[in-house]
C-alpha cells in the first residue's frame, strides 16, 4: 500500500487552500476524508484475539 497518500493529499491540500483555490482544497480534503476512512476499514476489519 501507499501509505505517504494521505500525507501527500494533506499537503497539497493545504498548499491549495493558501493558494486561495477553494475548489480544488475542498475536492483534495474531501479525497483525504475517503482515502481515510477506507484504509480504516480495510485495516479495522478484523477482532484482536487478546487474552489477559
Amino acid at each position: 500500500m501507499y501509505m505517504f497518500l494521505p500525507f501527500l493529499l494533506a499537503l497539497f491540500a493545504v498548499i491549495t487552500t493558501l493558494y486561495g483555490k477553494y475548489k480544488t482544497s475542498y475536492t483534495l480534503w474531501g479525497l483525504l476524508s475517503v482515502t481515510t476512512v477506507a484504509w480504516f476499514i480495510h485495516h479495522a476489519t478484523d477482532s484482536l484475539n487478546l487474552s489477559f
